[in-house]
């Protein structure tokens, strides 16, 4: 699966949290510049990195994926195989809500740099909109499993 246990690292943990919201940060400028299709690849990679911190964070776990559905599903399987369930269905529920956007991210990850697609503002602002949320969620549940709730 992509995936190797290591030691967790604090410090790398902050590290990737911080480029993921600075990845964030920089999708809700590409949206004031105009840049819809950055945008949208910039909040992608921010999902992406917020999601394998939190992976590795909390099951020292360094996942090799970039398809954001799957490091969710991932993350999703790490919980309930962890006893935290509840925690999984939140993952799972945030997965089927947004999956469509969870689809455009994953696209955008290779048709922002080459392809054909355009995206409008609706489109960017949706995805920044829901990328925040689930990155919310996902600080969220990472210190509920450090409480053990969940």
């Amino acid at each position: 699966m992509g995936e190797k246990v290591k030691s967790v690292s604090g410090i790398k943990v902050q590290r990737q949290k911080r480029r993921a919201l600075d990845f964030l940060t920089d999708a809700k400028n590409d949206i004031n510049r105009g840049s819809y299709d950055i945008a949208i690849f910039h909040a992608e990679e921010a999902l992406q990195l917020y999601t394998k911190a939190v992976i590795f964070e909390l099951f020292g776990i360094e996942f090799r994926s970039y398809d954001v559905r799957t490091l969710l599903s991932r993350l999703s399987q790490l919980l309930r195989e962890n006893e935290f369930s509840t925690l999984a269905d939140k993952i799972d529920s945030l997965s089927v809500e947004y999956r469509r956007i969870l689809i455009n991210l994953e696209d955008s990850y290779s048709e922002a740099r080459y392809g054909e697609e355009e995206y409008d503002k609706s489109q960017a602002e949706e995805a920044v909109d829901v990328v925040e949320k689930i990155i919310n969620e996902l600080e969220e549940i990472a210190k509920d499993v450090k409480l053990g709730k969940g």
